[in-house]
């Protein structure tokens, strides 16, 4: 019976122009909490607000003592029905257009949605969606009729290993959408944490769900931090040959307006991987000290967020950024101890 549930919001007036942005949160945000963050991220973002329907899809995100079972329950196959559901109702209600964020361990719940089958083909979820659309293209394809289209994924602070996202998670989500953005920050004080508690637990033979493992993990020995994503912010890349890693690899091929440089996307033998990665280590103005949850709070990385869903421009394309390696950009923002 449950998978006869839908979406259904009574006596609503539709504009199918507005499109949906679906907000996954973090580990430990009960849904109260849930619902006060996104309210705030859309309250200080009214461009956004009024360009898209706000959806918070709650899953059960865990407590303090029950972080590792989180993982978990972000890849039950439960959490993966129900946000099928989702999308399919929303289908249903006309919405064509759907943007994606999702905060920390939420980035689990996204990426356990979208992973492979067994078998290389595309999850059940990933098969609502189109191909991903060229960048700047707002018409749908003829192939793409029928189908929602993803027009940005974008990852707060995401807690999930860097290394299973370069080598089968980013593919995953890149077949879908073209706009991929990562909000990483260097010292963040809970996805250091993360990397001990499970670089403890996996040394202790412990199982965590498929799509957090990668195949250095099981020829190493002794304790080895775990690293995410959201802290490793460095290391989206590729190496080897570019004709061996081209439908991923295609930073180099998007930056041309940005450097003159022919290898704009190559440093030695590194191949960018075709998103953007904001680094907010630098920001300093209403982040606290686990600098882990600012994008609800801070004015520039909320300009930002809005920016890039309003208007879906590339990083190299906003008006707050400065290009510094790679895929890496980083806010124009002077220090709050900067004074004149």
């Amino acid at each position: 019976a449950g998978s006869n549930f839908r979406l259904d919001v009574k006596n609503w007036t539709k504009i199918k122009t507005k499109d949906a942005l679906i907000f996954l949160p973090g580990f430990n945000s009960w849904l109260q909490h849930s619902l006060e963050t996104f309210g705030q991220l859309m309250a200080m973002t009214p461009k956004m607000n009024q360009h898209v329907y706000p959806i918070l899809f709650a899953w059960p995100g865990a407590q303090v003592l029950t972080y590792r079972q989180a993982s978990f329950i972000s890849a039950s196959e439960n959490n993966r029905k129900y946000f099928l559901q989702m999308l399919l109702s929303l289908k249903a209600e006309g919405i064509t257009n759907i943007h994606i964020v999702s905060h920390s361990l939420g980035v689990q719940t996204l990426m356990n949605c979208f992973e492979d089958n067994s078998d290389g083909s595309a999850s059940q979820v990933a098969q609502c969606f189109g191909s991903a659309p060229r960048y700047g293209d707002a018409s749908l394809s003829a192939q793409n009729l029928g189908k929602l289209v993803c027009r940005s994924i974008t990852m707060l602070n995401p807690d999930f290993p860097v290394h299973a996202f370069r080598e089968r998670g980013f593919q995953s989500i890149r077949r879908v959408c073209s706009l991929i953005t990562v909000v990483g920050d260097k010292s963040d004080q809970a996805l250091f944490w993360s990397s001990v508690i499970n670089g403890l637990v996996n040394r202790f033979g412990q199982s965590q769900p498929s799509s957090l493992d990668f195949e250095d993990r099981c020829k190493q020995k002794g304790i080895h931090l775990q690293e995410p994503l959201g802290k490793n912010i460095d290391l989206l890349y590729v190496e080897g040959d570019k004709d061996q890693h081209w439908d991923i690899a295609e930073f180099q091929r998007s930056t041309q307006n940005l450097v003159a440089s022919p290898s704009a996307g190559r440093e030695g033998a590194k191949l960018w991987l075709d998103c953007d990665v904001i680094d907010t280590t630098g920001l300093d103005t209403n982040v606290n000290d686990l600098r882990h949850s600012a994008f609800n709070v801070n004015s520039i990385l909320l300009r930002d967020i809005e920016e890039l869903v309003v208007s879906g421009k590339r990083a190299s394309d906003r008006t707050t950024l400065l290009h510094k390696r790679g895929n890496v950009f980083e806010f124009c923002h002077a220090p709050s101890f900067v004074k004149n």
